[in-house]
């Protein structure tokens, strides 16, 4: 099985080495995004861009393989992006996989298989002879290092420390961290290097920088530093419901990690919590009971529903949750 890395394709690019098939394998789809826009900006050039989604469940097999095997007069340029090809069966399944043996014409191919874990024959097929381009969501360890190429893709430069502020950020959202970096580079504008106090004042940092001292705080069940955290960020950034998604990602976390007695692997797919928050887990399951996870989880789920349905203080919805838990 031959693999290869995303930023190692899109390096590729960059020295003019395009291939007619890709197979992209990995359920991040920013980064399913991002590669096949580097792609697109390579191959068009300045011409005009024409990418063609196909989609199994919205056409039958032949339509795709007579899509791919027409000559179009007007067009000899196209990227044809194939989601799920493992659906398309029959005759038509195996000239899809003899046209990625041998692709006809100057259009590219572009298959993207969002189970890592899939064994389907067509796939068994595809990875005989196509390389599979890494598109899963990185792990921790390596989200530094994109926050490193998106900075230097801007023409920026920075340190170890400033992308350890951003990666802690953004967590493991690679289109968070995108976006952080972009706004940060309008902000700091001809200035070629990021500093740390660009990121220290930035509002976005500051929020959530306070959001994860607030959970760690409550992680480590630390009364009166998370009522006085949360009050804080209650009164001058947050509400309720914008915590809600982190609380219970923290408190699900927990669970799985008590309910897998301590086996929980690398988290996969974005969890909206900060590193230092995450590499706590265990630290935190150790100092719950399942009864009082499952408890903090349902008093949650009873906030939402509160919220949606009537008025309700912010403040007091807060305070109450953080007594009921660890009070």
């Amino acid at each position: 099985m031959l693999k290869m890395k995303i930023r190692e394709a899109i390096d590729n690019l960059k020295n003019n080495v395009i291939y007619p098939v890709y197979y992209l394998k990995g359920n991040d789809h920013f980064l399913q995004h991002f590669f096949i826009d580097e792609l697109s900006e390579k191959y068009f050039g300045s011409s005009k861009k024409e990418k063609i989604l196909m989609l199994p469940d919205d056409m039958s097999g032949k339509e795709m393989v007579d899509r791919l095997t027409t000559t179009d007069l007007f067009s000899d340029k196209k990227i044809f992006i194939i989601r799920d090809p493992q659906k398309v069966k029959g005759k038509a399944s195996v000239d899809l996989v003899n046209i990625c043996k041998e692709p006809i014409g100057d259009h590219i191919i572009v298959l993207v298989n969002d189970d890592w874990a899939s064994r389907s024959s067509f796939f068994n097929k595809i990875e005989s002879f196509l390389p599979q381009i890494d598109v899963q969501t990185p792990f921790l360890n390596d989200v530094k290092k994109w926050a490193k190429y998106f900075i230097k893709k801007r023409g920026k430069i920075s340190n170890s420390y400033v992308e350890d502020l951003l990666v802690n950020m953004a967590g493991d959202s690679l289109m968070h961290l995108d976006n952080e970096v972009e706004k940060i580079c309008l902000i700091i504008g001809d200035r070629n290097k990021i500093e740390a106090e660009d990121i220290q004042h930035f509002s976005g940092w500051k929020r959530d920088r306070q959001r994860w001292e607030f959970l760690l705080a409550l992680g480590n069940r630390n009364y009166s530093k998370s009522i006085s955290l949360g009050r804080n960020i209650i009164t001058k950034s947050e509400s309720i419901l914008s915590l809600l998604i982190p609380l219970t990602a923290l408190f699900q976390e927990m669970l799985f990690y008590k309910l897998k007695n301590g086996t929980l692997n690398d988290f996969s797919g974005y969890i909206p919590l900060s590193p230092s928050v995450k590499k706590q887990i265990s630290n935190f399951s150790k100092l719950f009971e399942i009864i009082e996870i499952e408890n903090a989880l349902k008093f949650l789920g009873e906030i939402d529903k509160r919220q949606k349905s009537a008025y309700s203080k912010d403040e007091t919805e807060l305070i109450q949750f953080i007594g009921n838990v660890i009070g």
